[in-house]
């Protein structure tokens, strides 16, 4: 059961239909509910179900979340990569090139937040790309911003 504010969802296997049943009908009894079938988004997070010859197959993804933050960050043309990031570019970006430190420090602290919800959420393999800029959250300077970009 995943449980965030006033947002339950419900994932079980088939034999154990009764009960999910009755745990619908004990917090129904308790609170206002309403039953939008099987889901399809939850977070941010797109549920996708495919039936096989063994069962039902559970995928997610950030489709529709990534285009908006795409879209947010004027970055919908960008490319993506089979690998998120040079290794040496964390060693880079440690280095002081004498840059100015940007000023509009909430808007790169946006940018890596909506990465890092990305990488915890559904896609762990961009998790070591993210913490590079994500060490220099509160002192960030132009080579940093054109990482998280």
């Amino acid at each position: 059961m995943l449980l965030y504010v006033d947002d339950v969802s419900m994932l079980y296997p088939k034999d154990a239909i009764k009960a999910a049943i009755e745990v619908k009908a004990r917090l129904s009894g308790k609170y206002t509910i309403t039953n939008l079938g099987p889901a399809c988004q939850f977070l941010a997070i797109d549920i996708n179900r495919e039936e096989n010859g063994t069962g039902t197959g559970i995928s997610c993804g950030e489709k529709a979340f990534t285009t908006t933050i795409l879209k947010r960050f004027n970055m919908q043309n960008a490319h993506n990569v089979s690998t998120p990031m040079d290794i040496y570019v964390r060693v880079d970006l440690a280095k002081d090139r004498g840059e100015k430190q940007l000023k509009d420090i909430k808007g790169y602290q946006a940018i890596v937040g909506s990465l890092m919800y990305s990488a915890l959420a559904t896609s762990p393999d961009i998790s070591f790309a993210v913490g590079a800029p994500c060490r220099y959250i509160s002192r960030p300077f132009t080579s940093h911003l054109t990482t998280a970009n």
